[in-house]
């Protein structure tokens, strides 16, 4: 059996010498030819998209690396910064890799606005995931510290529904398709959800 394995070890690192590393299918614009499987995350490319206070990176995505189930970010946000009040037709899981922050939800897609959410305090190593189509807003609220998240979503590209507060109608939240990361990958126009 251990002869077996190392066999199998063998023609796995062969074959990975003899065939090309993945590309992407994505827009020239954002392709990534001969992505490596192993890549240094300082060596990424991060911006804050026009939102102060953001710092966001696509670790694995569907523009830029083909993927089509899940997407992983690093975002970054500096005291008092916060997402905007949105939903999206994907479920999403966080995991807070350090500082701390509040995470407002309202579990209420089928009422006719968000109402009142409810408050969670976040921390360094909690964890929380938002339903699909819940109305919510994660907000850096400590005033020493960055909140700094992986992020990982499902159904990717994203496509996000912004509200201007909490009492807006679901029928008048703004479509943001493609969303601000995606936007020079894809270029198609969007259908409208819900």
């Amino acid at each position: 059996m251990r002869r077996m394995s190392g066999v199998l070890v063998l023609i796995f690192y062969i074959l990975s010498l003899l065939l090309p590393l993945p590309t992407t299918t994505a827009s020239s614009c954002c392709s990534i030819k001969g992505l490596s499987l192993v890549r240094n995350i300082s060596e990424l490319p991060q911006d804050n998209y026009g939102r102060g206070g953001l710092s966001h990176i696509t670790l694995a995505g569907s523009a830029m690396h083909g993927l089509k189930e899940v997407e992983v970010w690093l975002q970054t946000f500096s005291p008092g910064s916060r997402t905007p009040i949105h939903r999206h037709s994907c479920e999403e899981i966080f995991v807070v890799l350090k500082g701390s922050g509040t995470l407002y939800l309202a579990s209420s897609s089928h009422e006719k606005y968000p109402g009142k959410p409810q408050e969670y305090f976040v921390f360094a190593n909690s964890t929380f995931h938002i339903p699909v189509n819940d109305v919510h807003q994660v907000w850096n609220t400590n005033e020493h510290e960055d909140l700094q998240m992986l992020v990982i979503i499902s159904r990717p590209p994203v496509k996000v529904f912004i509200y201007e507060d909490w009492f807006m109608p679901h029928t008048a939240a703004k479509l943001k398709f493609p969303y601000y990361w995606d936007e020079q990958c894809l270029l198609e126009p969007p259908k409208d959800e819900l």
